[in-house]
């Protein structure tokens, strides 16, 4: 009986410190890593101990993503879940950048227009949606961006702030060469790069590096529910824009701005 509910401890507390690490706070983490090491070697060793874990997660509605080295990656089975990951939770772990929550959420249309761009998408396995890479969602933000400024006065789709945003895109540049230096200001690129990141972090998405340099990412079962459920009006909106724009031709090489100044 002491050791069952010895094991029991220990599957609750790999679940409890995974949801930690699927958080996506190091700092947080920290002080656990020794315990979730052992707990892990636990997991992967001991099959009665790995199915106590298990069963832990299918009663808290949680679904197992990942085993990797520093934890369990995991995520909500449902958009309504106590545990699902929401946008407001991406502005949290945001808050120490320059990102604002108005320009963080075209990004993440973008980013799921890119995943789904049809409306059978949404119902779609997961396994059938394929992979994006930064490439693909920086192409839609253009035709976002174009197409905005192109809106009639009275367009009631979007949010006055993320009209704004808008505005500010077409003042970014698209990429920064130096963007990994302090003070070396905000691009198309490293609002992109830190919102996926993010949302690997959380569980929402899957990185893989099949190409060398070239990092792609796949969908999880909890980021389609989330986006299926969650900000379907916001993201609608913003596909219904991009997608009844009419193709814009590249500029030529003599309207072609220079550095520093607007790519779109």
């Amino acid at each position: 009986m002491e050791h069952h509910t010895e094991s029991f401890h220990g599957a609750s507390r790999l679940i409890y410190l995974s949801l930690i690490y699927s958080s996506g706070s190091r700092r947080a983490m920290a002080p656990f890593s020794a315990e979730m090491a052992e707990l892990i070697q636990r997991f992967q060793s001991q099959d009665s101990f790995r199915q106590m874990v298990e069963t832990g997660l299918k009663a808290m509605e949680l679904r197992l993503l990942a085993l990797e080295d520093k934890g369990l990656r995991l995520s909500a089975r449902r958009s309504d879940s106590f545990f699902a990951a929401t946008l407001t939770d991406y502005g949290k772990l945001l808050a120490r950048s320059d990102l604002k929550a108005a320009e963080i959420l075209p990004v993440h249309c973008a980013i799921a227009t890119a995943f789904f761009p049809t409306e059978a998408d949404l119902d779609a396995p997961v396994e059938d949606l394929g992979a994006i890479v930064i490439m693909d969602v920086m192409d839609i933000l253009k035709r976002f961006a174009l197409a905005e400024s192109a809106l009639p006065d009275g367009e009631t789709r979007l949010h006055p702030q993320v009209k704004s945003v808008a505005e500010r895109l077409r003042l970014l540049p698209e990429d920064n060469p130096d963007r990994q230096r302090a003070g070396s200001g905000s691009s198309w690129v490293e609002m992109i790069a830190i919102v996926l990141d993010h949302m690997v972090e959380t569980g929402y998405l899957l990185a893989f590096e099949e190409t060398p340099g070239e990092v792609e990412y796949r969908p999880t079962p909890a980021y389609q529910t989330a986006l299926r459920e969650g900000i379907v009006y916001a993201f609608h909106a913003f596909r219904d824009i991009v997608t009844t724009a009419p193709l814009q031709e590249k500029k030529t090489a003599e309207n072609t701005p220079g550095e520093g100044e607007p790519h779109v």
